[in-house]
């Protein structure tokens, strides 16, 4: 290559990395009091708390093949904090209310084959733990606030079929959604785990329930609480 054009090549170079240079964003060397300090953050405290609570539930539970069942349940619900509850009872009523499906008489108009008769659930009721580690709030339609809240429960219980009782374990999880200080509604499904003279099986159940939060007032959150403005 010619010296001139190695030159002007060079010229170019250290005058498009002057530009850069130039162009970045000045800024001040760090003064020692800027080190010890660290990030804000601003979380806003919850508009609803939980005190006690009473639903009404009505819930889903595709037991097998043959029959589906529908259930009436109720629920009261002592809430500790925003975190932690204890819903001390749940008891759900599914007598009468199941749906036969009609495959017992396809198998038989068909292929006459008979089903081995499957015992029907007609009570449950059941103590949990709950835990309540998200709460936040969304627009709907970029109009409407909604404030909601994720939940999940752990307990033991029992469930009472046609021919007995049995204990049983169950896990869920559920979301509320706040309609006011003392209404909301809930929306869960829980796995009840129980142990039959089989063996062990499981009844799959879900719930959507319309709640009352009694005594509101007495843990409704204050102005001065926040200490962030909305």
């Amino acid at each position: 290559m010619h010296p001139s054009r190695i030159r002007g090549f060079l010229k170019v170079s250290v005058g498009f990395i002057l530009a850069m240079l130039v162009s970045l964003p000045f800024r001040a060397p760090a003064q020692e009091d800027d080190l010890d300090q660290g990030k804000v953050f601003a979380i806003q405290a919850r508009d609803y708390r939980m005190n006690h609570e009473f639903s009404l539930s009505m819930a889903f539970l595709p037991l097998d093949a043959f029959y589906k069942f529908f259930a009436v349940s109720g629920h009261y619900v002592v809430h500790f904090n925003d975190l932690w509850a204890w819903e001390a009872i749940h008891f759900a009523f599914s007598q009468y209310l199941d749906v036969d499906t009609g495959l017992k008489s396809e198998l038989s108009d068909k292929w006459d084959a008979s089903a081995t008769d499957t015992p029907r659930i007609d009570y449950s009721f059941d103590t949990n733990l709950m835990l309540k580690p998200l709460y936040g709030k969304m627009t709907l339609f970029d109009s409407l606030i909604v404030y909601m809240e994720t939940y999940f429960v752990l307990g033991v219980g029992a469930e009472k079929f046609e021919t007995a009782w049995f204990p049983a374990g169950n896990v869920g999880v559920g979301m509320r959604i706040f309609l006011s200080d003392t209404l909301s509604l809930r929306f869960e499904v829980r796995e009840y785990v129980y142990l039959e003279e089989g063996g062990v099986d499981s009844t799959l159940y879900f719930g959507v329930g319309f709640c009352y939060n009694a005594f509101a007032e007495e843990r409704k959150v204050k102005k001065e609480e926040k200490g962030v403005k909305e």
